[in-house]
């Protein structure tokens, strides 16, 4: 095993003046937090402990980056919009085996099940401890590459099928045009099918919490798509929990 990760497994800190790293075989990380106090944060700590970081803040300079590099590491967060780090790594898992940590937030829609379901090798909760990140970090490292398979990019209940790569929906087949709100409502209930979501966790979810949109405005929302569902004839797929919120009928098929 090499000069840094036997040191990072053993929980040291590398003083990188004192290691014959050159830049060349430092192991290279992608870090994507859109959070830039939390980037830097993070950056400086992975520096420390002797990975060459690349950092971005989007979802887009994310996949680009990724495109371009070899990475060892991946550490993303995306907190304007959790479905699309949520995708991210569901992109980066059915392309590589690299090793994904995920950073959550304590009261994210996105649990840690769905992380872990999309591709994610572990997770960290924000704000991050120095002390754990430091220790999953390596234990990713060590490890090599992960032992999760490539994931694909389609969600499926019932009649429904949603493919996230060409960013397509489908009922029974046959193809349904939606919004962009549109499609990451119906992404969130498919990511989490039995789950009942509140109105202020899906606005949350999609990034609108602190916009202009309103929780009542998911109700309208939700109609237009089951109106969508019914003339390709699908069924009332879309329940609303009185009091609560909405949820994916159990799965049905005609």
């Amino acid at each position: 095993m090499c000069e840094f990760c036997d040191n990072f497994s053993a929980g040291v800190i590398i003083d990188l003046s004192k290691t014959n790293f050159d830049d060349a075989s430092r192991p290279d990380a992608l870090l994507v937090e859109d959070d830039a106090a939390n980037r830097l944060l993070v950056r400086l700590h992975l520096e420390e402990l002797g990975l060459n970081v690349k950092d971005v803040a989007t979802f887009n300079e994310a996949t680009d980056a990724f495109k371009a590099s070899h990475f060892s590491l991946v550490m993303l967060h995306i907190g304007v919009d959790p479905l699309k780090g949520l995708e991210l790594c569901r992109v980066i898992r059915s392309k590589s085996t690299v090793p994904i940590l995920a950073m959550t937030d304590r009261d994210s829609i996105i649990s840690e099940q769905m992380w872990i379901a999309a591709g994610a090798d572990d997770y960290l909760a924000r704000p991050v401890d120095i002390n754990i990140m430091s220790s999953r970090v390596a234990q990713q490292l060590k490890r090599g590459n992960s032992k999760r398979l490539p994931a694909g990019d389609v969600l499926q209940w019932g009649q429904l099928k949603m493919d996230l790569g060409m960013h397509e929906f489908f009922v029974d087949g046959k193809p349904v045009a939606l919004t962009k709100t549109e499609f990451q409502i119906v992404q969130l209930l498919l990511e989490k099918p039995l789950q009942v979501f509140s109105r202020e966790q899906i606005l949350s979810s999609i990034g609108s919490l602190n916009g202009p949109m309103a929780p009542n405005v998911i109700d309208t929302h939700a109609s237009r798509i089951r109106s969508k569902i019914r003339k390709v004839g699908g069924p009332e797929v879309i329940r609303v929990v009185r009091s609560v919120g909405f949820r994916l009928a159990p799965e049905v098929t005609q």
